[in-house]
């Protein structure tokens, strides 16, 4: 009796524990401790940003606040971002930015839209890949950290 007890407790509390939501992670430190370099928009390599090898483009993310900002090839953005309950899960909402037109706008245009199309990330050693929903092996973004 003893056992059939044990046993129904410790299923009971199994159950109670498997319906509690799933509540977001705190941001990966990181993901939010480094300034991530933009150096590849869907496959094409990016060296600098439009103004100079000072201000390359790049995107950084705030844990504290859930903010994005950084610097795309013509213009600067900012938005927020939410990491899921499970490791590597990232979305990040549509990026408001200045409006300054360059030559490198295209690549601007197709920076800011894939930021919106993320749904998963990975760290590996200082290089950042974010990917979206239809490619689980090529990632929309590449960036690497900056030194």
């Amino acid at each position: 009796m003893r056992i059939l007890t044990l046993c129904v407790s410790l299923m009971s509390t199994c159950l109670v524990s498997s319906c509690q939501q799933d509540t977001p992670k705190p941001a990966s430190t990181e993901l939010s401790a480094t300034r991530w370099m933009l150096t590849e928009v869907e496959a094409v390599p990016i060296s600098l940003s439009s103004y100079s090898d000072t201000y390359r483009s790049y995107i950084q993310f705030d844990a504290g606040s859930r903010a994005t900002a950084g610097l795309a090839p013509c213009n600067s953005f900012s938005g927020t971002f939410t990491q899921g309950a499970t490791a590597g899960q990232l979305t990040i909402s549509q990026q408001g930015s200045t409006r300054t037109t360059c030559p490198a706008q295209t690549i601007e245009d197709n920076y800011l839209a894939a930021l919106p199309k993320t749904v998963r990330y990975e760290i590996s050693g200082r290089e950042l890949r974010l990917y979206d929903a239809t490619n689980s092996t090529k990632p929309l973004l590449l960036f690497t950290a900056a030194e």
